[in-house]
């Protein structure tokens, strides 16, 4: 003790001799007095120790001592969840509630407190973040770990390693993952990634979630991914961002993870699905020339035609594209000349209009440059089993990512309608344009919408949105990114998908002149980057859009996904061969998930059938997509297509598979 505490203990010792003395005489009252006494002076002296130790050894919680630089003794609370906590504290904790003190070497730092599953090889948790385990919040309990910033600086991530799963290549998984953000955490993460065999180096796979910021409750994220080549394990990585201000400290919280592998299900049990071919190198889109004989897409650049289950000896042509990112051969329509008083017709003819990311040119050494590639249609002629006489309708610049893909014959059979996205470089970054609602950006240059134009590649009338090219050509624009567009058979309407950045992934109804609002609004959300909106957040009417003279229209989203699906495909099941309930209803697919939701549309067709939890129009979170979930976990589906026979067709293109959904009898 120090020297504070002397003078009691001397008073302590002058008491018990005094008290040895009277007992000698045996006088039984002062004996009693003399004893209360004692009992006083002993409850002083303990109090003056502990008030002597609150004042000189601080209590700090087991948070505050796992960041502290070295101790002799460290105070833990117990954790409840077996095995979060190192396998000596476990064993120690396991039967009991009470404060345990457990010694620590004092000859080196504290090693700060995380899951033992858990690694920390740049010692983040040491120099730029604090670490540790907590029992006060958690996803569905009270148990999680706190990673807190230290005057880090941007870019700087924890990248604390989870534990290694052996996988095999071609696998698909479910990953779930679950984060809470704090006001002022920014760019946090989940990192999954994969080593590669061949060269014993780990690769970034995928973020689940990406870069987010707060402040964000407790949220579980859902992603999927397809193990590539030569992988043979993965990993996570937890990655806490840095604070939106430099000296007050952020703090994110991480829970568990699931990672489960994906097995394809049917939501209807009087359907069943079958592989209808398989060995397609990265197939991206499909188109019926008849009963069992359809052409097939492989993003590289070649056209495959699958015959009753065979693919023809060489592909019917192999075009040199830019198969980067999001670049390569994407989308397919077939345009049957039956009626020789058909205009364009050339007699009865099959043209084949394809949509792909053409190669321009490289530079010296070989490396792509900024205008090295064009996004083109071409019309060809389908002659011998062979693609010829090319004729370009089309020509525009490309990008890295959000090259778009679908492209169709419209309902007049006079017009071809194709989708295009905003054309992100390599930077993530877009050119500022008008068709992306940027003011005072360039001029349209064909990005961010859905083209029109006749058979042979010229605008239609004047124009909806203006008379220069390629501005006469959008039949709608303000869009990020689309992989699905189709016409309702019953009214003509046209409707597509849109994949957001983060959050509010669409389905839209297109009327001509449609604004999606893009990069203005994503969902029903003004674009403000990574964030998970709520509904506090919605916007119906967006200041400040472009109009194009007051000839284009925002429209918000007959549906909004939370949190990004990735929805694709998007298709009308014409016929009534899977049961008069899905006739002319609307089937959208995912590459996330590798489902297909199913949707009804309203008495007038102008809009979604929603109720329960989707009324509002907003799936908030993956359990109120229950009810539209048609089918699941088939990979990443790029297409849908209904066969001649009536029946439902995906491409799988991780899986390389032409599936087919039909009645069980």
């Amino acid at each position: 003790m120090g020297s504070e505490l002397e003078p009691l203990l001397i008073l302590q010792y002058i008491y018990l001799f005094i008290l040895i003395r009277i007992s000698l005489t045996k006088n039984k009252l002062r004996i009693i007095l003399f004893f209360f006494l004692g009992i006083i002076i002993i409850i002083t002296v303990l109090y003056a120790s502990n008030d002597y130790i609150s004042q000189h050894i601080p209590n700090v919680s087991g948070t505050e001592i796992l960041n502290a630089p070295r101790v002799n003794s460290i105070q833990i609370e117990k954790n409840g969840q077996k095995g979060i906590l190192n396998e000596t504290i476990s064993r120690t904790l396991k039967n009991s509630n009470e404060v345990i003190i457990i010694s620590v070497d004092n000859t080196r730092p504290e090693e700060p407190e995380l899951p033992q599953y858990l690694e920390d090889p740049k010692k983040s948790c040491v120099s730029n973040f604090k670490c540790a385990i907590t029992n006060t919040t958690g996803w569905n309990d009270k148990n999680s770990f706190r990673v807190s910033t230290v005057n880090n600086t941007k870019n700087q991530w924890s990248s604390i390693i989870g534990q290694e799963v052996h996988v095999k290549p071609n696998d698909r998984y479910d990953l779930l993952s679950h984060m809470k953000l704090d006001k002022l955490a920014r760019y946090s993460n989940i990192k999954f990634e994969g080593f590669n065999e061949t060269s014993k180096s780990w690769y970034e796979i995928i973020k689940c979630p990406y870069d987010i910021k707060g402040p964000v409750q407790w949220t579980e994220f859902r992603c999927s991914v397809t193990i590539e080549q030569n992988t043979t394990k993965i990993r996570p990585v937890f990655n806490a961002g840095w604070s939106a201000s430099k000296n007050r400290e952020a703090v994110t919280w991480f829970d568990y993870l699931n990672m489960t592998k994906f097995k394809s299900f049917i939501v209807d049990p009087n359907l069943k699905s079958e592989v209808v071919y398989e060995g397609l190198q990265s197939p991206t889109s499909m188109a019926f020339l008849g009963p069992n004989d359809f052409l097939v897409l492989e993003k590289d650049g070649t056209v495959q035609r699958i015959v009753n289950g065979i693919k023809s000896n060489k592909p019917l042509i192999d075009l040199d594209v830019a198969n980067y990112e999001d670049g390569g051969l994407l989308g397919i329509a077939v345009k049957k000349n039956n009626k020789s008083t058909e205009p364009h017709s050339h007699g009865k003819q099959v043209y084949i209009y394809l949509y792909f990311t053409a190669q321009k040119k490289q530079n010296e050494n070989g490396a792509q440059q900024n205008d090295s590639a064009a996004n083109r249609v071409y019309r060809y002629e389908f002659v011998n089993n062979t693609l010829k006489n090319a004729n370009l309708l089309l020509d525009i610049p490309a990008g890295y990512h959000h090259d778009g893909g679908p492209i169709l014959i419209g309902p007049d059979n006079q017009s071809v309608y194709v989708s295009v996205g905003d054309l992100e470089n390599q930077n993530y970054s877009v050119v500022p344009n008008k068709a992306l609602n940027n003011s005072t950006g360039a001029e349209p240059d064909g990005s961010g919408g859905i083209l029109r134009f006749d058979l042979d590649g010229k605008p239609i009338d004047r124009g909806i949105l203006g008379n220069n090219y390629p501005l006469n050509l959008y039949y709608a624009y303000g869009i990020r990114n689309s992989f699905g567009i189709a016409f309702d058979p019953l009214t003509g309407k046209l409707w597509g998908t849109e994949n957001s950045h983060e959050a509010g992934d669409e389905i839209n109804m297109l009327e001509p002149g449609f604004n999606g609002g893009w990069n203005k609004v994503e969902g029903i959300w003004p674009f403000a980057g990574d964030f998970v909106p709520n509904a506090s957040y919605a916007i119906y009417d967006p200041p400040n859009l472009v109009t194009f003279e007051g000839k284009g229209k925002y429209q918000s989203p007959q549906f909004t996904w939370n949190r990004t699906v990735g929805p694709t495909a998007l298709t009308f099941l014409t016929t009534d061969k899977l049961g008069t309930k899905y006739e002319n209803d609307m089937f959208v697919a995912d590459v996330e998930n590798g489902r297909i939701y199913h949707f009804k549309l309203n008495q007038n067709r102008t809009g979604l059938l929603l109720d329960g939890p989707l009324i509002d129009k907003v799936a908030d979170n993956d359990k109120e997509l229950k009810n539209i979930i048609f089918a699941g976990e088939f990979g990443m589906i790029t297409d849908l297509d209904v066969g001649p026979d009536g029946y439902l067709y995906l491409v799988v293109f991780n899986e390389g598979k032409i599936y087919r959904i039909s009645p069980l009898s």
